[in-house]
């Protein structure tokens, strides 16, 4: 281990004490670091793959019945821009913000109320409000977590992320080049 080497010398002078400077041969130490980082090299392994799999899970379950007054269908695209529409097949999307005027909140809120008074399965019971998150090429992540915390903050009982259609892509690039036409 390490040595401690302390001259001898004389210690006595007046009333002043004499620092005495200390040594450390830490030359042991040096091996030992070696060593251990031998160790830990050879025992590692160097090529695990350490990305997530980011794929979408299968899920199996019940299919549900789903009616066109349930559906709140929500885009985004590469520029960060949201579109919804509403229904089984998308004819045209409509932009919508996620804060200010007619925003996201307002969609939410107004959709559930409409379900609340004017949609019901057959035993009686009230539908409820399913939203789906399509995320176009070139989106980025966080257009997906503000839309997922959208989902939470407004408490939609059902959401889920799926792939886009083309007929969906198709109507968002036809509402940019309207919105860009306008200008």
């Amino acid at each position: 281990m390490a040595e401690l080497n302390i001259p001898d010398g004389n210690t006595r002078h007046r009333n002043r004490a004499k620092k005495i400077p200390i040594k450390v041969d830490l030359t042991p130490m040096v091996d030992l670091a070696f060593l251990l980082i031998t160790f830990f090299m050879l025992t590692t392994s160097l090529l695990k793959q350490k990305g997530m799999d980011l794929s979408m899970p299968k899920v199996p379950g019940p299919e549900m019945d789903v009616s066109e007054c349930q559906l709140l269908n929500l885009l985004t695209d590469s520029l960060g821009k949201v579109y919804y529409w509403e229904g089984l097949e998308c004819k045209s999307v409509t932009p919508i913000s996620l804060t200010g005027e007619h925003s996201l909140e307002d969609k939410l809120k107004e959709k559930s109320d409409y379900l609340k008074h004017n949609c019901f399965y057959a035993s009686g019971k009230q539908k409820h409000l399913i939203c789906l998150i399509k995320l176009l090429p070139g989106s980025r992540y966080d257009n997906m977590v503000k839309l997922l915390d959208e989902m939470g903050v407004n408490h939609v009982p059902s959401y889920a992320i799926q792939d886009y259609s083309t007929d969906e892509e198709k109507a968002v690039s036809k509402a940019e080049k309207g919105v860009f036409a306008a200008r």
